[in-house]
């Protein structure tokens, strides 16, 4: 006859129940996370940064522009004393020049697939509204007949100052179609096209004013 040895039960409930808490204490402790570093966080950070195909970087301006380096366009033998100077990218080109009546010229060429020429006049010798957009033109118009002799381009700027002319009348036949500053004024194309803009006009100190038109060539 075999003999069980009684247990109370309490007493082995009580010893499964510590050793479950052991277990799950053991189990719920982690290790603490050592702070990342700083240098964790910049190598992190650099690692995120994607790099652009060399393929994919934009080539620079020279390389993509089908306009060559800009050279002066003034005539030093009719102006002697115009200054060329020419800007870092290359395409950039200002000249400076006055005329026998004070008046200053400033002539810029730039542009990449179209070819610009940007005349700006500082003069005392007209004064007007700067609203009146056909008077500063007509004063645009005497100015750049003076400048023309001396500039060697092959933008057709005598063609360009007949039709401004012509536009001038219109403005002032009375049909309502009145000059209007952006207005393009073409003068020869269509391909490449050519046309003539008055820019601004601007009222400076001591009774001068500035009057501001480009002449465009392109797509080239």
């Amino acid at each position: 006859m075999i003999t069980f040895k009684y247990q109370p039960l309490f007493k082995t409930n009580r010893v499964w129940l510590c050793l479950l808490t052991a277990v799950l204490m053991n189990a719920c402790k982690q290790p603490a996370k050592a702070p990342a570093s700083k240098k964790d966080t910049i190598a992190k950070t650099e690692k995120s940064i994607i790099a652009v195909p060399a393929a994919e970087q934009s080539v620079t301006d020279t390389d993509e522009c089908p306009r060559g380096v800009a050279e002066p366009v003034v005539k030093k033998d009719v102006f002697p004393k115009a200054n060329f100077a020419l800007q870092p990218d290359h395409r950039t080109g200002i000249e400076t020049l006055t005329l026998n009546d004070g008046e200053k010229v400033t002539i810029k060429q730039l542009g990449c697939e179209y070819y610009i020429l940007s005349f700006k006049f500082e003069t005392s010798r007209f004064a007007a509204d700067t609203n009146d957009v056909a008077y500063w033109a007509n004063a645009a118009l005497s100015l750049m007949h003076k400048v023309n002799k001396g500039i060697d381009t092959p933008l057709e700027i005598s063609e360009a100052l007949t039709k401004l002319s012509g536009r001038i009348e219109k403005d002032k036949s009375g049909s309502g179609d009145k000059l209007k500053l952006g207005e393009e004024i073409d003068f020869g194309g269509p391909d490449p096209r050519q046309y003539l803009t008055i820019e601004r006009i601007t009222k400076l100190a001591d009774q001068r004013y500035a009057i501001e038109l480009s002449l465009s060539y392109g797509p080239i």
